[in-house]
């Protein structure tokens, strides 16, 4: 059962929010909460997003009040407090001052304008972190190097590599073939060239070295 939190003040801030200009369709992030050893970082996805609020989904329970901070693929980390807890993630009150609202909402605009399309990713599908990390990159020219696995999605996955590998450069991650689509410092990311099942994409991706590495992509 959802639990929301709309008397008073908070009925008065959701109705004002509603107002807002908002993006809706999904958005790669993730969130700080406690944990036994500290902090913990959650992959998740923002379902909706204005300048005042925005629902997270997600498995992991969140509490009530629960101060968090959510950090939004292209924009950054923003500072939030769990106002709604429901069966499929939570609703959370931006904590920013005015400058930073504006901010964002200026954003929040740009991005309904776009279709929520960022230039430096386009992967929407939810990352998640591999449980080996280790994997390999082939090229077309028989080359192939090991590097580290930063994050895996159905769409692509990021590499971490000291290889300069240009945007465009037509490779594959583990089993599954991609192009190159941008580069970071420490590394590159990989758009595949079909979207995975979410079963195969840790599976296809991750764990492989060189030697045993097969030169042929799965179709």
């Amino acid at each position: 059962m959802d639990t929301a939190v709309l008397d008073g003040a908070s009925a008065l801030k959701a109705v004002d929010r509603r107002s807002e200009v908002r993006f809706e369709g999904g958005l790669v992030a993730s969130f700080t909460m406690p944990s036994a050893h500290g902090v913990r970082v959650v992959p998740c996805m923002i379902v909706s997003l204005s300048a005042s609020g925005m629902r997270i989904g997600t498995d992991e329970a969140a509490g009530l009040g629960q101060a968090v901070w959510v950090d939004i693929d292209g924009f950054g980390p923003v500072r939030a407090s769990v106002e709604t807890v429901r069966h499929d993630g939570f609703i959370c009150e931006n904590l920013l001052n005015e400058p930073a609202r504006k901010r964002l909402g200026t954003w929040v605009a740009w991005l309904a304008r776009r279709g929520g399309r960022l230039h430096r990713d386009k992967r929407v599908f939810m990352r998640t972190r591999p449980h080996d990390s280790r994997t390999t990159v082939a090229f077309e020219d028989g080359e192939m190097i090991a590097v580290a696995l930063k994050d895996v999605s159905r769409s692509g996955a990021a590499v971490v590599s000291t290889y300069a590998a240009p945007i465009g450069t037509p490779v594959m991650v583990g089993r599954v073939a991609g192009k190159v689509s941008r580069t970071f410092a420490g590394g590159f990311a990989v758009e595949f060239d079909r979207v995975v099942e979410a079963a195969e994409a840790d599976r296809l991706v991750s764990g492989y070295q060189i030697k045993a590495l097969p030169l042929t992509a799965v179709g």
